[in-house]
């Protein structure tokens, strides 16, 4: 075991990263991201999100010192980093490494399915809400994703979050951003294929699963959301709302920061504040816009999210006592486009917010539009 890890020469630039319990092992490159070199030498390895938030690619380091490209406190508990857990998408690897991937040649839990594209509604010029016919009916909770791809489009599937609130669990539906040439986005938001067939697979991701314990139930929350991010969060909140629920219990307050680019590519918040009304949560929404005119009569704030985030706080809490918390007492959520969640992590974390305070959803853009 002494050999196998040996001390690095300036000059050695190779790696070996040695799977159990299958033996295998990879020869790579120092500096390697672990993720892309296991899928470049062929081996079947789990993974989805490749952003660092959804845990489909956790391994267990055994031996050896990996580095990790986010802190693991926005995704793995105190007694999961003490144990060596790690995602393989935000691992560089330095050194020779000893790893279990137990998931390497397990089957998901997911479904894969046929489903019928049903409905098209343009929230914005740029975001559209799909609806699906799913062959068969199943489940998931707010947060999660599904891998989507139209039938006869050879492409890799595109990843879209669920947006919650559908009583009938054969009926699911999902913001897309419509990007510029975009294969799939386009063919989502075309009209002309109402009635057909796409190839789906669901459920992904743990995206604000950790709420559902009963002291994180009752924490209030500081959610971010950019463009087709909306959709997601405000699943989140109206779930982690009625979880909360019951006759004559105070609801824990919500702080939903909406980041967009102008005016006319905000969605979906009066249909949050109502829900609000409805079930007497006690929700405060502040937008702000980084490309709105500047001769425009918006009155709100511009610029970007993360500038605006402690002057925000402060205006929650002194719209309403409700909202006075201690920095310690939120849970964060972002979800939404790299830039904007990055950023706000930063600033938060200015703030005295820590990093497992928080956990974000990244929308990425794929390398090849879709």
């Amino acid at each position: 075991m002494l050999g196998f890890f040996r001390k690095k020469d300036r000059l050695d630039t190779r790696c070996s990263v040695k799977i159990a319990p299958w033996n295998t092992v990879l020869d790579l490159k120092s500096g390697s991201n672990l993720l892309d070199a296991a899928i470049a030498q062929g081996l079947p390895v789990p993974y989805n999100c490749r952003v660092g938030a959804c845990k489909t690619c956790q391994i267990k380091v055994l031996e050896g010192q990996a580095k990790s490209l986010i802190e693991r406190e926005y995704v793995f508990n105190r007694e999961e980093i003490a144990a060596g857990m790690y995602l393989a998408c935000q691992t560089r690897v330095e050194s020779d490494l000893l790893i279990d991937w137990p998931q390497l040649l397990e089957t998901t839990s997911t479904q894969k399915q046929s489903a019928v594209l049903q409905h098209i509604e343009a929230m914005t010029p740029r975001i559209y809400r799909i609806q699906l016919r799913l062959s068969k009916a199943a489940s998931w909770t707010a947060g999660q994703f599904a891998q989507i791809l139209p039938q006869g489009l050879q492409l890799e599937p595109r990843c879209y979050s669920m947006v919650f609130g559908a009583q009938d669990q054969s009926l699911i539906s999902f913001d897309i951003t419509l990007y510029p040439g975009g294969a799939v986005s386009s063919w989502l938001a075309d009209t002309a294929n109402l009635g057909k067939s796409v190839q789906i697979e669901l459920p992904f991701g743990e995206f604000g699963q950790h709420l559902s314990s009963e002291a994180a139930a009752k924490s209030p929350l500081l959610c971010i959301a950019g463009g087709s991010g909306v959709g997601s969060i405000s699943g989140i909140i109206a779930s982690h709302a009625q979880r909360q629920r019951q006759p004559n219990d105070e609801v824990a307050p919500v702080v939903l920061v909406v980041g967009a680019r102008q005016r006319t590519d905000i969605y979906g918040l009066q249909e949050l504040r109502d829900l609000a009304q409805q079930i007497r949560l006690p929700l405060y929404i502040d937008v702000v816009l980084d490309r709105e005119p500047v001769g425009s009569d918006w009155q709100g704030k511009r610029g970007y999210v993360a500038q605006h985030l402690q002057q925000i706080l402060a205006d929650a809490a002194s719209y309403d006592q409700q909202f006075q918390q201690t920095q310690d007492a939120w849970k964060v959520l972002l979800c939404g486009p790299p830039p904007m969640v990055d950023s706000s992590i930063d600033s938060l974390k200015q703030c005295g917010l820590k990093a497992q305070q928080m956990a974000f959803d990244k929308y990425e853009q794929s390398a090849a539009v879709v």
